[in-house]
Order: structure tokens, then C-alpha cells, then sequence
């Protein structure tokens, strides 16, 4: 059988590491590739019980179309049967809301198209500032000189952009990270999270799952133009509880990003809490022997606030001549 380094001759020091560290520590459960135009319903149609809240029809009805992952992420292809149209408001009116919040500046830069397309982002009253995209995949600016949106600078040949996020709280983006994980994992996992299932629909996110700055997400940014064509999502499953790591690792790609996170679980985690684990960065296929444009940008995101963020800054730099505003890293809190 073919070694690591010989199944990936290309790859970096770092993406073999990793490989290596996954390959030893972890096997899937579950894994999807979303193809656009193909709808996938997960779950038992004719079983009407949520797994969120617990509730069955006819005390709760499962008439909405309940998204597997949210539908700002451009997925308009996998779906479930198991969230019933209470949950599915809740949830969408409440973390999933804050998570678009959140990404909505990333989702402009990278022409994410949510539920009405790219979004659009602007500081109003009266669009004091606006970015969005036109129907010929142009990007307009509209500004004041009084406060630009943007900045040139020739001799770099780059436009900076400094966005404001629309209010956010931290914690809650989490939550909608974790709802995610929750929502694909097999219902065989349920048990092993109930606790988590309970703080993903709590309304006071002072209420604490998490320790503060104790739970990153991890976030990879590639540049280029959509080098993640496809929606892609993994779990995986620590391969035995005398492995001192996370019970189950949650993996989310996309457009231009990679984000990875825990799925919390003290019913199996209690074991490592307040421990130092080994975590990497899970290696994709930019790390494993395809070359990148530019380099990618790596780093920790702390989401363990508990207060509405306001206003926040968020800053992107791209170079002169790109089609698509893809070429730098958008520098997250």
C-alpha cells in the first residue's frame, strides 16, 4: 500500500503533517460534495420528528424547506426532513441570522450567492457607502469622499476596502458553526450532544457551553477566483477515547474559505476539558500538491463573545486587473 508521501508527492511539510495527524486520530462519518442542481433531502421523510427540539407533527409541521447548511453559503442543494418550521425560524431569525451578518462581507468579495444572490453591502442611512455586484459580474463603488469604502494605492496597485459588519454576536456564530455539524451528523451521534442541541437553542448567550477564547475556529483563506468551486462538508469521529483529542471535528469549505471547528461535547470530551490538545489545520488540497496563486492565509478566530459586536471593521485588500476581488486575505477579528 502506498505511503502518505508517496499518495502525495506535491504536498507541503505542513498538509503531510496534518494528513498524518487526521489519518492517526480520526475516521469520517460523514462527508458531502454539493452538486449544484442535485437536491438531497437527509433524513426520513414520513419520520416528522425534530432533532432539534424533540417535538413530532402534528404538534409541530415540517412545511419549509430546512436547509442542511444556510443557504447564504450558496447551498441551495442539501436539505433535510428532520427541522421542524418552528426550529427552522428560530434558528434562521436568531445564529443563522448573526452568521450572515458575520460573512457577509467575505460573501461579497467572494460572489457567494445566498437566498437573493451576492449580497450587497452598504452604510446607510442613504447608502453613504454601497459594493455590490452588477448583472455583468462587475463590482460598483459607490462612495463619499468624506468616508471612502475604498483606497487606492498606485504604487502598490491595490484597493483597500474597509467594510463594517451589520451587528453580530460572537457566540452566536458559533452556535449557527456547531448547528451545522449537528444538522449532518448521523443520528446514531445524537446522544453523544444533547447538551449541545440544548445551548444551539438557548436565546441567552451568556448562558456558556464554551470558555471564553478556549474554542477557535479555524479559518483558511486561499486566493483566487472560487478555488473551492464546491460546497464541501466533513465530520470526523476520533478513532478511540484514549486519544487525547476532540471527540468530533466539523469541516466546512467554500468559495475562497475553510473553516473547522469542535463540535462540543462533555458527555464525550470530558476526559481532555481544560487540557491542551493537538488541533491543526485540516489540509486541503492546496496543501496537498495544488498550487495556490498567492500564499494562504491562516489564523485562529476567537467567536466566545457574548456581547453584540457593532460596527466592526473589516478590511481586504485586492490587486489591480482582477476580475473578481479574490486576491488577498480578508482580515477577520
Amino acid at each position: 500500500m502506498a505511503t502518505i508521501d508517496e499518495l502525495f508527492p506535491g504536498a507541503s511539510e505542513d498538509g503531510l503533517l496534518a494528513l498524518r495527524f487526521y489519518e492517526e486520530n480520526y475516521f469520517s462519518i460523514a462527508e458531502w460534495i454539493l452538486e449544484p442542481g442535485k437536491k438531497i433531502i437527509l433524513g426520513d421523510p414520513a419520520d416528522k420528528t425534530c432533532r432539534f427540539c424533540g417535538k413530532r407533527s402534528p404538534e409541530v409541521t415540517f412545511e419549509m424547506e430546512a436547509h442542511a447548511l444556510p443557504e447564504c453559503l450558496g447551498n441551495k442543494s442539501l436539505f433535510t426532513a428532520y427541522e421542524c418550521d418552528v426550529c427552522n425560524g428560530f434558528f434562521g431569525r436568531g445564529i443563522e441570522n448573526d452568521f450572515g451578518n458575520w460573512a457577509k462581507p467575505q460573501h461579497l468579495f467572494g460572489q457567494i450567492r445566498g437566498k437573493k444572490g451576492v449580497p450587497v453591502v452598504k452604510k446607510g442611512p442613504g447608502d453613504k457607502w454601497r459594493l455590490e455586484w452588477n448583472a455583468s459580474d462587475i463590482l460598483e463603488i459607490t462612495q463619499s469622499d468624506d468616508d471612502p469604502v475604498a483606497v487606492v494605492d498606485d504604487a502598490a496597485k491595490q484597493i483597500t476596502f474597509t467594510l463594517s459588519r451589520d451587528p453580530y454576536t460572537p457566540v452566536a456564530v458559533l452556535k449557527a458553526f456547531t448547528k451545522m455539524g449537528l444538522t449532518l451528523l448521523p443520528r446514531e451521534e445524537l446522544p453523544n450532544f444533547r447538551v449541545a442541541l440544548a445551548w444551539i437553542r438557548n436565546r441567552d448567550h451568556s448562558a456558556g457551553l464554551v470558555k471564553e477564547k478556549e474554542f477557535p475556529v479555524l479559518h483558511t483563506f486561499v486566493p483566487g477566483n472560487a478555488p473551492f468551486v464546491k460546497i464541501a462538508a466533513v465530520l470526523l469521529r476520533r478513532k478511540g477515547d484514549d486519544l487525547a483529542v476532540p471527540y468530533v471535528t466539523f469541516v466546512l469549505t467554500y468559495g475562497n474559505e475553510v473553516f473547522q471547528t469542535i463540535l462540543p461535547t462533555p458527555e464525550r470530551d470530558a476526559a481532555i476539558s481544560g487540557r491542551k490538545v493537538q488541533y491543526p489545520y485540516f489540509p486541503n488540497v492546496y496543501d496537498l500538491g495544488v498550487t495556490p496563486r498567492e500564499p494562504i492565509g491562516r489564523k485562529w478566530v476567537d467567536l466566545s463573545g457574548r456581547t453584540v459586536v457593532r460596527g466592526e471593521k473589516v478590511q481586504t485588500r485586492i490587486g489591480y486587473g482582477s476580475a473578481r476581488p479574490r486576491d488577498s486575505e480578508p482580515q477577520l477579528p
